[in-house]
C-alpha cells in the first residue's frame, strides 16, 4: 500500500506540468487606433485592457485598484516618440483572464483618462511585458481574433 501511495504521488507530481495549457484569450481590434483590446476582471469588476507588447508593467486604472487620484497627475503620451508618462503607484490586484485567476499580483495603479480618450472607449488597464513574460510564447492570431499564451 505504501509503495502504491507513493508511485501516485511521484507520477502525480508530474501532471501539473503537462495539464498546463495555453491560455487562449479572445481579442478585438479597435478599429481606429489598431490597439488590441483584451477582456478580464480586476477584482471582480468587468475590464478592457489593452494587450501592449512595448509596455513594461502591467498597469490599472487607480479605482479599480483602490487607489485615490491624489499625487497621481494626469497621464499624456509622450511628445518624444511612442509610449505613455504618468505618475502611478505600485499596489496589488487581483486579476482573471479567461480560466486563470492572479492572485494579489504587484501592478501599477494610475490614471487612464488620456488612453480612454485616445481609443474612445474606457480602458481599465494595460497588460505588459511583466505579465506576457510569465508565458514561453506569445501568439496574436489576427484571423482568429484570439491571443494564445503559452506555458
Amino acid at each position: 500500500m505504501r509503495s502504491l501511495l507513493t508511485m501516485l504521488l511521484v507520477a502525480g507530481s508530474h501532471v501539473p506540468a503537462l495539464a498546463a495549457g495555453p491560455l487562449v484569450l479572445p481579442i478585438e481590434i479597435d478599429r481606429t487606433t489598431a490597439v488590441i483590446l483584451v477582456k478580464g476582471e480586476v477584482h471582480g469588476r468587468a475590464a478592457l485592457l489593452i494587450l501592449d507588447t512595448g509596455a513594461s508593467a502591467t498597469l490599472f486604472r487607480h479605482d479599480l485598484v483602490d487607489l485615490g487620484a491624489d499625487g497621481l497627475g494626469p497621464s499624456a503620451f509622450s511628445s518624444e516618440g511612442p509610449g505613455l508618462r504618468a505618475n502611478g503607484r505600485w499596489t496589488t490586484a487581483t486579476f482573471r483572464l479567461g480560466e486563470r485567476t492572479w492572485f494579489h499580483r504587484k501592478v501599477v495603479g494610475m490614471r487612464l483618462d488620456e488612453v480612454s480618450r485616445a481609443v474612445r472607449r474606457d480602458i481599465d488597464g494595460i497588460l505588459g511585458q511583466d505579465l506576457l513574460r510569465e508565458f514561453r510564447s506569445v501568439t496574436i492570431d489576427f484571423d482568429a481574433k484570439e491571443v494564445r499564451l503559452t506555458p
